[in-house]
Formats: C-alpha cells, sequence, structure tokens
C-alpha cells in the first residue's frame, strides 16, 4: 500500500492544522515518526495515523533512517512530510537515500544553510546581506572593520531566531567571544540591515510560484528575540495600494527559482530599506508562523496553506481559492511566563474587540507552563481582522497589553 511517513516537529502536538488535510487520503497509509518526550494526545493523533513510531531525539537522522528501512519492507512510500522548520535537511537527506519523491539534500542544503543559500542569490545579482563564515576571532574583527556597528551573529542552520544576536559595539562582541562562544565554533556574521520587515508567503506548484501573499511584521524578527517583543504580522489584502509589494513578490520569485524550489509553500523575509529598496533576508521551505499564519492568509486571501503542503509532497496539488472579505488579518502571539498557572486571560476578556477569526489559549489555571524557547512559542494567539492596517495593528497591541498571565513561580523549582 502506498504509504506517507509524516516526521514530526515539536509543534505538532499543538499545530493538528497540519496534519487535518491528511484525513483526505484515505487511499494511503499514514505513519507518524515523532519524538517520545514530546508525544501529547496520542489518542487525538490516532485519528490521524494508522501507526505511530518513536524516536528519541528529531536529530536522530540513525534511528529515522532505520525506521524508514523497516516501513519500505513491506510498504512504498509515495511521499515524506517534514513541515517543521528544523526537520526539513533530515527530510532532504532522507529523500535522496532511499529515493523519495520531494525535495533533496541538496535544495534543503540550500533553504536551511544560510551561508549556501546567500551565495548562491549573490551570484544572480539578488540584492541580500554581506556575510562570511567566521572561524576564529580574527575573522570576526575583519568583518566588524569592513561593515562596522551594528553586525548580526547567527548559526548556519538556526530556526526561530534562536542563538541570534546583534552586536552593537566591540565591547559587546568581545564579550561574546569571551564568554558565551564555543571553541572551534563556526558562526555566521551578517550585515546588519536597517528597515522594516515583512514576509512573503508562497505556493510553488511545478517550478511556479502560484501564489503568493506579503505581510508585515509589526516588530522585526531580531527585536522579538532578543527585546521581548511580541510576534505579530499583518497580511496585506488585494489591493491595499501598497506600491512595494508588487517588489516583494519579484524578488520572492526570483529567490525561489535561484534556489531551485520546485514543489514546497515557502516562507521568505525581506526588508524594506527607508530608500525603497527590497533587500532579501533568508526563506525556508515551509509554512511560516506555524499555526498563525496560516488562518491569516486564508482569512485574506481564501486559501489553504496546511493543505497545499500536504498535497504538494504528495503530488496532487491544484490551486484553488475561496471568495473572502479581503480584509486585513493579523495575529499576534501572546506572553508566557514559567511557572504553575494561577490566572491567563480567555476570550471572555475581550468581548469589546470585532473583528476576532480565532483566539486560542494554550494553557489552563493548575497547568505549568514552560520557558519561551524561541520567536514563536508562546502561551496562545489571537487572528482578528481589520478594515485598515493602522486600525488593526493598533488592536493586535492593544489585545497583547491587556493580556494577563499570573504564575506561581516558586513551584518550578
Amino acid at each position: 500500500m502506498r504509504t506517507i511517513v509524516y516526521i514530526s516537529d515539536f509543534r505538532l502536538p499543538v499545530g493538528l492544522n497540519f496534519v487535518k488535510p491528511l484525513k483526505k487520503l484515505a487511499d494511503y497509509k499514514k505513519i507518524l515518526i515523532i519524538e517520545r518526550y514530546n508525544l501529547h494526545n496520542e489518542d487525538v493523533l490516532k485519528d490521524f495515523f494508522d501507526e505511530i513510531r518513536y524516536i528519541d531525539h528529531l536529530e536522530s537522522v540513525d534511528s529515522i533512517r532505520d525506521h524508514i528501512i523497516d516501513i519500505r519492507k513491506s510498504h512504498s512510500i509515495a511521499a515524506l512530510l517534514t513541515p517543521g522548520e528544523n526537520a526539513i535537511e533530515i527530510g532532504g537527506q532522507i529523500r535522496s537515500e532511499f529515493g523519495i519523491p520531494g525535495m533533496q539534500r541538496n535544495q534543503a542544503e540550500a533553504v536551511r544553510n544560510k551561508w549556501i543559500m546567500k551565495q548562491m542569490l549573490h551570484q544572480r545579482g539578488i540584492r541580500t546581506s554581506d556575510i562570511v563564515i567566521a572561524l576564529n576571532e580574527e575573522d570576526y574583527l575583519q568583518f566588524t572593520d569592513k561593515h562596522g556597528f551594528p553586525i548580526i551573529v547567527k548559526p548556519l542552520s538556526g530556526y526561530g531566531s534562536i542563538n541570534t544576536f546583534k552586536f552593537s559595539s566591540m565591547e559587546e562582541l568581545i564579550h561574546y567571544l569571551q564568554h558565551s562562544r564555543q571553541e572551534q565554533q563556526k558562526d555566521l556574521l551578517e550585515e546588519f540591515i536597517s528597515g522594516t520587515e515583512l514576509h512573503c508567503d508562497s505556493i510553488v506548484s511545478k517550478g511556479e510560484v502560484v501564489f503568493s501573499s506579503v505581510s508585515q511584521y509589526l516588530y522585526n524578527c531580531l527585536d522579538i528575540a532578543t527585546n521581548q517583543k511580541p510576534p505579530a504580522s499583518i497580511t496585506f489584502p488585494e489591493g491595499s495600494g501598497e506600491n512595494f509589494i508588487q517588489r516583494i513578490k519579484e524578488v520572492n520569485t526570483q529567490v525561489i527559482a535561484a534556489l531551485g524550489i520546485n514543489h514546497s509553500v515557502t516562507h521568505a523575509e525581506l526588508f524594506l530599506t527607508p530608500q525603497g529598496e527590497v533587500v532579501f533576508g533568508e526563506i525556508g521551505a515551509r509554512i511560516g508562523g506555524s499555526q498563525v499564519m496560516p488562518p491569516c492568509i486564508k482569512n485574506t486571501h481564501g486559501v489553504d496553506f496546511f493543505k497545499a503542503v500536504t498535497e504538494l509532497e504528495v503530488g496532487i496539488y491544484e490551486f484553488s481559492k475561496q471568495e473572502t472579505s479581503n480584509k486585513y488579518t493579523g495575529m499576534i502571539c501572546f506572553p508566557s511566563r514559567s511557572g504553575i498557572i494561577r490566572n491567563i486571560s480567555g476570550i471572555e476578556d475581550y468581548e469589546d474587540i470585532s473583528g476576532i477569526i480565532e483566539f486560542h489559549v494554550a494553557y489552563q489555571v493548575g497547568q505549568r507552563a514552560g520557558d519561551v524557547s524561541d520567536t514563536m512559542t508562546r502561551s496562545g494567539f489571537a487572528i482578528v481582522e481589520g478594515d485598515s492596517f493602522e486600525e488593526l495593528r493598533h488592536t493586535l497591541l492593544d489585545m497583547y497589553d491587556r493580556f494577563n498571565i499570573e504564575v506561581n513561580v516558586a513551584e518550578t523549582v
């Protein structure tokens, strides 16, 4: 029987929207490979998968390979789904090793290794930040001599802005080199681009961008990661009148062609400088914003990214869109605190807010909340529509400011 293998990322237990499209694929056997310690709501997952297999860690490629070998003894693997950002390279490696259709090892490296990505784009003349790989302390000093401060320091294949730093002075850089950087550690050093950060979310089928949507972050991702700003974004409807949208889409299409992305959803981050120049940041062959961006795009444009990511991998995707009200749609993630929840806001606290499409809080009173580990890990989120960018921006930030979470910190020890 033709089989779909789904390798879970750490957000799967709270992101069932990713797997709901599998229900429609009745002609396929569905097998889930998931980290054992991240398995929650197993009974719920059994509604979507015929078989669940376990690994200790997602990075355990040897364990995943052993499962694939065993599955292939009795099943023909038609597709391997790895929608999580931290599973893209693993998916490419496994597909290449076993001849499974989809994004192969070299393509996965191009959208995960930021050095390879930007070198390929530089060769195509696409404007992106200047970068170098730092192997020793002298490399950091030479880069700052050329570009000055601030500079960005990040992992080659990071995700969610984890371990990404902005250094604004030599003192900050020296402190990092002396106290944080590990011996033999390789860092990507990146020119700092000043501007508004936007993202372009696309569906690529048979090498063609069949749909793209442009949204603007209310705060740049670096501010979210380092300055505790809320993850928030607003999607522009067709006919919004913003003259930069077409330029964003054009650069996005050039990037996708340069990297050889043929069948995938993509999430690109770009900057609009005060001079009006579009500068490419990075791109991932994945859904952007975990659970929160697909509902925004669907409400504004009528296009379902959750459906697309599954059907593209299986090779049955046909682009379609529904009629919508063509409004701006925004998302905002609510703050979290580590401890036992004593009090937390709910939908009833926002009865005066119009235009709420979705409202989700992950915790209840008495539950333990963990530490925030990346830019998208928060206690909940809201999806809201509005008639203008500024009106919606004000609504989202007001909801964030009003969100209340109280914990008993002493109980976490």
